[in-house]
């Protein structure tokens, strides 16, 4: 019976390819445990905000080091729920979207956040919202095939872009160097636009609705996902795809770009997370819980260390980036192969054969045993039952974490 505990738990380990699959905290992001919508960084990455489904909707901010609650928002029952939350760039504005179409700007220059203003978009439902780089102007993705443009200080409607797509606008992103606006719709299809609404490029490739686009920071790409399961790449100067990246089971609800813009983040209705290589399309790790229900979005912190996830169930988890990946001794991401890999017949665990070496670690960080990969295992019988870490090096010095459970 211990082996086939043991086993079940290191299996869901070996299948989610996670280095110590260590959640920095989770919390629930609405009293109901409404679903979560969205989730966004602040640009010193010591916050994280996220926004919630209704009766009632919550919009709250937690500490990035702890998960601590530092401002909880019910917003009231004359709005419905909040789709998508952002920061403004120099976190002077929190601005989110609410379902009816009603934009919420709040001023966050003080201890807490305080509504400054609501505008009204006049349509029917309200799905995305974004800051521009330069914090002056707010774009929304609206229901009846339009893109909004407001002034964050005023509210006045700067710009109107008409028929952006043949249906409802999903959702919509600046370029980093404010030089382009890029949405997607339901109608499955990526624009990009100028910010003075003109049209550039249409980008065509996904089988059903987009959920989402990034640009990455260097301005040369668009990154989309749809409900149809991949992720696309695109060239922003032409509009060419690049590449189509697959591997999700389910619906791509959300994605983001890794601050160095090597990587993409992404969340889907499957339950869990993939990272992947920008360049090439290559998984580099998938991590989640499992039976957590569709992840609905993902946000990458400034620093790069941290995701932030929400899914369904309201639960917003923070996670650390360098123990997903298992990060290299500099600062550049790096992963290694699976190392871990369990055996039901004894108490030994099978290492790679590209491990040079290993620690093992209890739950109170002190080591347990350690030595050279010579046999290509571990010896467990001598260690007690409990949760430890295995810290596992590599021939290329990259060192790779795996969560071990002896019952």
């Amino acid at each position: 019976m211990r082996n086939s505990i043991q086993i079940v738990l290191l299996l869901c380990a070996v299948t989610f390819k996670v280095a110590a699959q260590t959640i920095d905290w989770s919390q629930k992001a609405n009293p109901y445990s409404l679903s979560i919508n969205s989730v966004a960084f602040k640009s010193d990455g010591e916050q994280v905000l996220s926004g919630t489904d209704c009766h009632p909707a919550s919009i709250r901010i937690y500490n990035s080091s702890d998960g601590l609650l530092k401002w909880d928002y019910e917003v009231g029952s004359a709005f419905l729920c909040i789709m998508g939350v952002a920061f403004s760039s120099n976190s002077q504005y929190i601005v989110t979207i609410e379902e009816f179409g009603n934009i919420l700007i709040f001023n966050n220059s003080g201890l807490l956040p305080v509504i400054k203003d609501t505008i009204t978009t006049n349509t029917s439902y309200g799905f995305a919202t974004c800051v521009s780089p330069d914090n002056s102007k707010v774009a929304v993705a609206c229901s009846n095939g339009k893109v909004k443009i407001y002034d964050i200080l005023t509210g006045v409607l700067i710009k109107e872009i008409s028929n952006a797509h043949s249906s409802w606008v999903t959702t919509i992103a600046y370029s980093f160097n404010g030089v382009s606006i890029v949405s997607g719709g339901s109608d499955d299809k990526v624009k990009i636009w100028d910010v003075n609404g003109n049209l550039k490029y249409v980008c065509s490739g996904h089988a059903a609705d987009i959920t989402q686009v990034r640009v990455t920071p260097d301005n040369n790409f668009v990154i989309s996902s749809a409900k149809d399961g991949t992720i696309k790449v695109w060239d922003i100067n032409n509009g060419m795809l690049i590449r189509t990246i697959s591997g999700h089971t389910g619906s791509v609800n959300g994605i983001d770009i890794s601050p160095n813009g090597k990587m993409i983040a992404s969340a889907s209705s499957d339950s869990s997370c993939k990272i992947w290589n920008l360049s090439d399309g290559t998984e580099l790790s998938t991590f989640g819980v499992r039976d957590s229900g569709a992840i609905n979005t993902i946000a990458w912190s400034p620093n790069g260390n941290k995701i932030a996830t929400g899914n369904r169930r309201s639960d917003i988890v923070l996670w650390s980036v360098p123990l997903i990946l298992g990060t290299s001794k500099d600062s550049e991401y790096s992963y290694l192969s699976q190392l871990v890999y369990p055996n039901p017949a004894t108490d030994y665990i099978k290492l790679s054969s590209q491990c040079i070496s290993y620690q093992l670690f209890d739950n109170k960080g002190d080591l347990v045993i350690e030595g050279e990969n010579s046999s290509g295992s571990i010896n467990l019988q001598k260690v007690r039952p409990g949760f430890f870490v295995l810290k596992s090096i590599g021939k290329d010095g990259r060192i790779f974490f795996s969560k071990i459970i002896k019952n």
